[in-house]
């Protein structure tokens, strides 16, 4: 095989070198190249699955969100109704309480008016008798022994109607 070139030590050594590259390459670089593509891989899918998780949870949490949002609106809404309701009523109690008050002062008005009305006609009354009683003094002073004044002055008194007072 000498005369077509082939050098059998030649191939046998290439197959030989060729066979410790192989075993050399497969245990200390192709091994833990593939175990550290697989890990790779392997986080890779892992990291997909988190971020498709972490999509749905957002999903459920926006979902979630909206639906409390929704609740809180109509929670707020109601609460509103309730306060106007409730403002109406007080503002109601109010109103009337005003008006109650209103009524008292003007029956506790038209009481003192009725009070000083009829203090002022028993004092036009009292001036009245003393009028009449001073010009019987100085009319007939000269003229009515004392006993005949007093005679005139009762009988005067006496004649001076009671006043009715008129609303």
């Amino acid at each position: 095989m000498e005369n077509l070139g082939i050098d059998i030590k030649l191939i046998v050594a290439q197959i030989m070198s060729f066979a410790i590259f192989y075993v050399v390459f497969s245990k200390f670089i192709a091994t833990p190249l593939t175990k550290y593509l697989k890990a790779q891989k392997e986080q890779e899918e892992l990291k997909e699955k988190l971020a498709l998780e972490l999509e749905e949870r957002n999903a459920t949490l926006e979902k979630k969100d909206k639906t409390m949002d929704r609740e809180r609106k109509k929670a707020l809404e109601k609460a509103l109704i309730q306060g106007k309701a409730d403002a109406e009523v007080v503002r109601r109690e109010l109103v009337e309480g005003a008006k109650k008050e209103a009524e008292e002062i003007v029956k506790k008005a038209h009481v003192q008016m009725e009070d000083e009305r009829a203090n002022m006609y028993k004092e036009m009354r009292q001036k009245i008798v003393d009028v009449s009683i001073m010009m019987v003094d100085k009319a007939l002073n000269e003229y009515l022994t004392p006993d005949a004044k007093k005679s005139v002055t009762q009988h005067i008194i006496s004649r001076v109607p009671e006043t009715k007072i008129e609303n």
